[in-house]
């Protein structure tokens, strides 16, 4: 089947801004440079130059993280939360109990009551490698996102959604088992697999009656590298029709087939149909922003025209910059982040077939649909701090790699244009499907329930997120005003403050000692309840 590229091609900025209401833990307008409207995101031509001052300066600043929680025997009730802190102070630090917490069942009031009785279908979408910052509801004043632009102002858009480890297997074991890499086993992308004994997402669904099926873009999430198709009726793999391409040369080696925008949305509208009239949950994930970059001219030129040097977005690109063997100039690293963003806008014009068969097919008033990534992508934005560079993933636990868009509508539910910059993680993803489903959360879950944000029952002032590299050499807890890094190899730690320097360019560390201090203490309390220390 050939692609058609052309609503790519000719695609124009269409995403409306959105009116946010204020329940607790949402933005207020103006506050932040996410909420710049779709006028204001210029479509005037701009420099390789400005491009780069953008991708090294725009990272939208976003709330808290969501607050840790470790497997515990029964459920409590939410911790109490308080007053957001002054922007120069550290948010309060979750108490022994607050730590101790799991929504295994619990009530969300109102809100359980009425998704209990609808029996709502669920769609997860995972984007490989996307990150926030690079969409334009997301703040982004020239990347065309028109589809997702739409699509955030029907339901609710989180400013601060962080992942768990930045690389798709660990990442997508989490959303699935609501557990942090260190508890659920997977750390190690294509190594470690997700234990039989875990409950999932599928497995739990499944259980309660609904259809469910997978329908994944790329070969590490095939079941013998992650084990997560348990649960699933349907489990396939939407890149084994592709050709495995000829390789350039004796000494390289083929490069895996990988998953187009346009396939995948086809298999998902496909499976969508096949459901019919039973209650379903769906993950459909799409690859097209993970390297290499592979889109044809004029496509791959859109937003940087008038290149002439020699980066391409091949494999042997990625790999050259990966090992160090390349060492690219500004307009090199410009030309290869702009291959990345025209990916973005191409996957952007085929999703949107996915959301109009929802409504064709009369499924967009009971489906709960949330949009996410597995994790981001690194530009050179930072050279320390990081393992072997800063090129892709895994690098190192900056906003570049790990803090993702989560669009989530639910039209019974969720009211159109809701920003939400109160802290989530994607641990926090199980609980939320569960409750809007009227299902209990499994005893192993380690996520908090995002209903509260939506309803205002939940302020957020309370959540942090903590984070990890798969070797642990780094380690991360962010909360509501400030990000601390720690290298556990070296006892070095990086401050930043998250609402004056989001793009984490400035340590901290020497200036606010106090806050340093407050959130290392944090951070290994956090590693020992999860065992990454004793």
């Amino acid at each position: 089947m050939a692609v058609d590229y052309a609503p790519f091609v000719q695609a124009s900025v269409g995403g409306a801004s959105l009116s946010a209401h204020s329940p607790g833990g949402v933005d207020k307008p103006g506050e932040s440079p996410d909420e710049r409207s779709a006028a204001q995101r210029l479509r005037a031509p701009r420099s390789r130059r400005d491009v780069l001052a953008f991708a090294l300066t725009a990272l939208a600043a976003g709330g808290p993280l969501a607050a840790c929680t470790v497997p515990s025997a029964s459920a409590s009730p939410p911790p109490t939360t308080s007053a957001v802190a002054d922007h120069d102070t550290l948010a309060p630090v979750p108490s022994s109990a607050a730590l101790a917490q799991i929504t295994a069942s619990g009530s969300v009031g109102v809100t359980t009551q009425a998704a209990r009785s609808a029996r709502p279908n669920v769609l997860l979408v995972t984007i490989d490698a996307l990150r926030a910052d690079q969409l334009g509801v997301y703040g982004h004043p020239f990347v065309e996102t028109p589809s997702l632009d739409r699509f955030a102002a029907q339901g609710a858009r989180f400013t601060s959604h962080m992942v768990q480890e930045p690389q798709t297997d660990p990442s997508h074991a989490s959303m699935f088992s609501g557990m942090y890499p260190p508890s659920d086993g997977v750390r190690v992308h294509m190594v470690d697999k997700l234990p039989d004994s875990l409950e999932t997402m599928a497995t739990l669904f499944s259980k309660a009656g609904y259809a469910t099926a997978g329908l994944y873009s790329w070969m590490s999430l095939e079941a013998q590298y992650c084990n997560l198709q348990r649960g699933f009726g349907v489990y396939t793999d939407l890149t084994a029709s592709l050709a495995t391409p000829t390789p350039t040369s004796g000494d390289t080696a083929p490069e895996s087939p990988k998953g187009r925008a346009d396939l995948t949305t086809d298999a998902g509208i496909a499976q969508l149909r096949a459901f019919g009239k039973r209650p379903f949950f769906m993950w459909l994930h799409y690859f097209d922003c993970h390297s290499p970059y592979d889109l044809p001219s004029p496509a791959s030129d859109r937003y940087d025209p008038g290149y002439k040097g020699s980066i391409q977005g091949n494999d042997a690109t990625v790999e050259g910059l990966r090992g160090g063997l390349l060492h690219p100039a500004e307009p090199d690293i410009i030309r290869l982040m702009s291959l990345y963003q025209a990916e973005i806008t191409y996957l952007d014009s085929q999703i949107s077939r996915l959301f109009a068969a929802l409504d064709s097919l009369n499924l967009s008033k009971n489906t709960v649909v949330a949009v996410t990534a597995d994790h981001g992508e690194s530009f050179a934005e930072h050279n320390e701090f990081t393992v072997g560079g800063d090129f892709f993933h895994p690098c190192g636990l900056y906003n570049q790699e790990g803090r993702v868009p989560l669009l989530l509508r639910y039209p019974p539910l969720v009211r159109p244009g809701t920003v939400v910059a109160a802290p989530t993680q994607g641990i926090d993803l199980l609980p939320t499907f569960m409750h809007l489903a009227g299902l209990a959360v499994p005893a192993q879950a380690q996520g908090v329930s995002m209903l509260g944000l939506l309803d205002g029952s939940d302020d957020g002032a309370q959540r942090v997120a903590f984070a990890s590299m798969p070797d642990y050499v780094f380690t991360a807890l962010t909360n509501q005003h400030w990000k601390l890094i720690q290298n556990n190899a070296t006892g070095e730690h990086r401050l930043y403050n998250r609402s004056r320097d989001p793009a984490e360019q400035v340590d901290q560390l020497a200036i606010q000692p106090d806050v340093a201090n407050q959130m290392t203490t944090q951070l290994q309390g956090w590693m020992k309840a999860v065992k990454i220390s004793s």
